[in-house]
């Protein structure tokens, strides 16, 4: 399932946990001593690094531009940075049982801002693009979800029929196996899922790969059921309170990933989307006239 992060833990440490899933054992043992004391570590070299954790400096080395640095020191300074930034952050977000009402409601906007913040960071940029390409060119899309994910199903399937894409939305396991049992390869199945690991949207996005359909998913950071079967993942990240859930604190990033996506194919669609918009929005307005 999708890892739990606690709410102190900085983007780019949350980022090795993941990496730390996918890469060989060297590696791991590299990732291992970083998170076991990220401050300790900022005063290392490259060699004394190399020697705690019993790897070489090639292996360092590869691991730090894996994460996108183009050197060991600018990785040291962006984990200084995010390190000072993220206590400072975390200790003012986390909702405690004496706060007032006026304190929650701000800490609730600032721990959304940061899921934000780091969800775009996480996101894989390239995997993003293949999705818009992906969707632009599929005969139709299913939207999958249950629970707290139907929600965004939803909101999704909503903005994509907008855009005279077509389009259904599948909330419970009888609708989405049938949907899914009938996919062809022009189609593609955007399964929906936090945790990256309910049954009901894993069976019918299985259904649908089986069938030779693209499977889209939208899920947490780490290596989920789910984002082993798509073919394309995008990530969201949030962090966990006593009295906020990650999966309710992941709902905003995940709309902002499906804003993005419909404001892609938009773009992409035009001069043909705004006609279709409009379309849409007088026949809207005319059927409310008759009332």
């Amino acid at each position: 399932m999708s890892q739990s992060f606690p709410a102190h833990l900085p983007p780019l440490l949350r980022k090795l946990h993941v990496m730390r899933e996918e890469v060989g054992a060297a590696s791991v043992r590299i990732i291992d001593t970083i998170l076991a004391n990220p401050e300790e570590f900022l005063h290392w070299t490259i060699a004394d690094l190399s020697a705690v954790s019993n790897s070489s400096e090639a292996t360092v080395v590869r691991l730090v531009q894996g994460l996108g640095f183009r050197s060991y020191q600018e990785f040291k300074l962006k984990l200084s940075r995010t390190l000072a930034s993220s206590d400072r952050d975390a200790s003012q977000q986390v909702i405690q049982p004496f706060d007032a009402p006026e304190q929650i409601l701000q800490k609730v906007f600032e721990s959304s801002s940061t899921s934000l913040s780091d969800t775009l960071e996480h996101l894989e940029k390239d995997a993003f693009a293949k999705t818009v390409d992906v969707l632009s060119q599929a005969r139709r899309i299913e939207f999958l979800g249950v629970g707290a994910s139907a929600i965004i199903a939803q909101d999704a399937h909503q903005k994509f029929l907008k855009l005279g894409l077509l389009c259904g939305v599948h909330t419970d396991t009888y609708n989405m196996t049938q949907v899914c049992a009938l996919l062809e390869p022009a189609d593609v199945a955007f399964a929906i899922s936090y945790s990256g690991n309910r049954a009901e949207v894993l069976n019918a996005a299985k259904l649908a790969r089986d069938n030779g359909a693209q499977v889209i998913a939208l899920s947490g950071l780490g290596r989920t059921p789910l984002s082993r079967l798509a073919h394309h993942t995008l990530t969201v990240s949030a962090t966990e309170s006593p009295y906020r859930p990650e999966h309710v604190a992941s709902r905003l990033a995940q709309l902002c990933i499906v804003d993005a996506l419909v404001a892609s194919l938009h773009v992409l669609g035009e001069p043909f989307s705004s006609r279709r918009i409009n379309k849409i929005d007088q026949a809207l307005k005319k059927a409310q006239e008759r009332k």
